[in-house]
């Protein structure tokens, strides 16, 4: 079988490892090149100079070595088990300069016929691939390519963008609910362990030279799974491809480096779209929460154009980046980076909510993300609270998976059925949230209902902070410098005393201490402060110095076990 001026023997070794698992037991002379194939056969002449033997002889001895290098032989291809021992063989064929290649015995001789054989045929399948993806592709959207894509391969697939999102698919969605049920995400491949996951390239050898695609291979549930990223050092989403019937061949890999562009240009012009949404949404949510959006009808239909429907109110969640500056610091983003981040971010939080709302407002501002979840049929008033709690943990969650050094804040505000009050329906959003990371810290999820006395307090420190700061060093700071100085637990005794309804046998169970020992505790309190757990009224003041210790951020770290002094 001729091959033209033949193929260098290295990419000839790595197409019969690429296409058929074959292994190398011998490199041979890089520099020879191979220009067919000749089975073995009982016969003269069987092999000319330049062709590669395939023979399925039971051991390679010294004196068939000899004959074939004599012949001008580059390499013996060796069909048998990868259990036979192949003996002196691969010293020999090293000592003649031949190189030697095994692959297994259940390969069929018409596939190693075919590693050079056709390669006009190659073409003209590239040739095809490129007038069925290119033309007329710069109109397609992820779902039109995929489908086209999955037509040419005979294949299922599934676009995943580059936030997770599972975008497209085409040719059943067996592979996309099976990514739907193990929770798989190229974009985020710590979610399978190294040893089950290996990438290299597959390359398809055409008359003008190698095509190649990066191919990862991860081993899941007792499948394997492949997918190609679309794009290089920041992809734009990843290709998976349905591999389970029959792996895959050289014509898969000519269509594969075709749709790799085409699904490049497909989500680059759908990440266009998304982005100049995002744009009009957080225009709308700029002049919503400051209350400069004109009429409620203009409100209304600027909102409907985005396809969100607010005539019956909604309830506002915002979602914040914990110490975003610092977290910039620590990174030293630049500004691509930065917008990135917060365009991935917002896309995690849409893709979440989209599992639990409908008709939904979202936009970015800042460091964070404003949602307004509007009622639904499916989700009905009473239950927007519990739903955007619900909401929140799936954010934290996918968020952790995304970005796994960084955390996110949330805030919920009260359902609020009148459209010209959702700004109130903000603040109170932002007043959860900013109350919730001071007293719960990095990863907080608050309602404004459950604030309580925080939020009155909270306005005193916005409006007055020396106020608060007084109130503070009026009840508990004496007691906190104390704890500071002793390395005692005065104010940690006297929270969970006021939080087990002044309980001096629940506060000692609660702490693992006697009884005494709180009632001493205490008492030290009251002589420090001038305050008495005892009075209702010094009570509560005591109560409210806590919540004013925590808004101010001045929360004693609780010691380590050191005697009561």
């Amino acid at each position: 079988m001729d091959a033209g001026n033949g193929i260098p023997l290295t990419d000839f070794a790595r197409l019969l490892a690429e296409e058929m698992g074959a292994e190398c037991l011998c490199p041979g002379e890089p520099g020879r090149r191979v220009v067919g194939l000749a089975v073995e056969e009982a016969v003269e002449g069987w092999i000319s100079p330049g062709e590669v033997a395939v023979t399925d002889r039971a051991g390679l001895d010294a004196a068939f070595l000899k004959s074939l290098a004599a012949t001008g032989c580059p390499a013996v291809i060796w069909r048998t088990s990868p259990e036979r021992p192949h003996g002196e063989a691969p010293e020999l064929a090293v000592s003649l300069g031949l190189g030697l290649l095994r692959v297994p015995a259940g390969i069929p001789l018409r596939r190693i016929l075919t590693v050079l054989s056709d390669r006009e045929g190659l073409l003209r399948r590239s040739h095809h691939a490129v007038r069925e993806l290119l033309e007329g592709a710069g109109e397609w959207n992820p779902e039109e390519a995929a489908e086209r894509i999955s037509r040419l391969l005979g294949r299922g697939v599934v676009v995943e963008d580059a936030v997770g999102r599972l975008v497209a698919s085409g040719g059943g969605g067996s592979l996309r609910e099976f990514l739907k049920e193990e929770e798989l995400r190229a974009s985020r491949p710590s979610a399978v362990d190294e040893t089950h996951r290996d990438r290299r390239d597959r390359y398809a050898r055409l008359p003008d030279g190698f095509l190649s695609v990066p191919v990862e291979r991860w081993r899941v549930g007792g499948r394997e799974l492949f997918w190609i990223p679309l794009g290089s050092a920041s992809p734009a989403g990843y290709l998976w491809v349905d591999c389970e019937e029959e792996p895959l061949g050289t014509g898969d890999v000519i269509t594969l480096y075709w749709a790799r562009r085409v699904l490049e240009g497909a989500l680059g012009r759908e990440r266009i779209r998304l982005e100049t949404e995002l744009g009009m949404r957080g225009d709308l949510i700029d002049d919503l929460i400051t209350g400069h959006y004109g009429s409620v009808d203009l409100l209304l239909q600027r909102a409907l154009y985005l396809g969100a429907d607010l005539s019956r109110g909604a309830l506002a969640v915002i979602v914040d980046i914990d110490d975003f500056a610092r977290y910039l610091e620590r990174r030293r983003l630049k500004e691509p980076a930065v917008q990135e981040l917060k365009r991935r971010l917002a896309d995690a939080v849409r893709l979440q909510a989209r599992q639990l709302f409908s008709g939904f407002l979202l936009g970015p501002r800042s460091d964070n993300v404003i949602l307004f979840l509007p009622p639904s049929p499916d989700a009905p008033p009473e239950t927007l609270p519990e739903r955007a709690l619900e909401l929140s943990g799936l954010v934290q969650r996918y968020v952790r998976g995304l970005l796994p050094d960084l955390t996110v804040s949330v805030g919920i505000g009260r359902y609020r059925e009148d459209p010209t009050e959702l700004p109130e329906a903000y603040s109170e959003a932002e007043m959860a949230l900013r109350i919730g990371h001071r007293i719960k810290g990095p990863s907080s999820v608050s309602t404004f209902e459950e604030t309580g006395t925080y939020k009155l307090l909270f306005r005193v420190l916005q409006e007055s902070p020396g106020e608060l700061e007084s109130f503070y060093a009026e009840t508990v700071e004496p007691a906190a410098r104390y704890d500071l100085r002793y390395g005692t637990e005065l104010v940690h005794t006297l929270l969970s005393y006021l939080r087990n309804d002044a309980s001096t046998s629940k506060t000692a169970s609660e702490l693992f201490t006697h009884r005494h020992t709180i009632r001493y505790r205490l008492e030290r309190v009251r002589e420090l402060t001038g305050l008495d757990v005892d009075k209702s009224e010094d009570r509560e003041r005591l109560a409210l110095g806590i919540k004013a210790m925590q808004l101010l951020g001045r929360a004693p770290e609780r010691p380590s076990s050191l005697a009561d002094r």
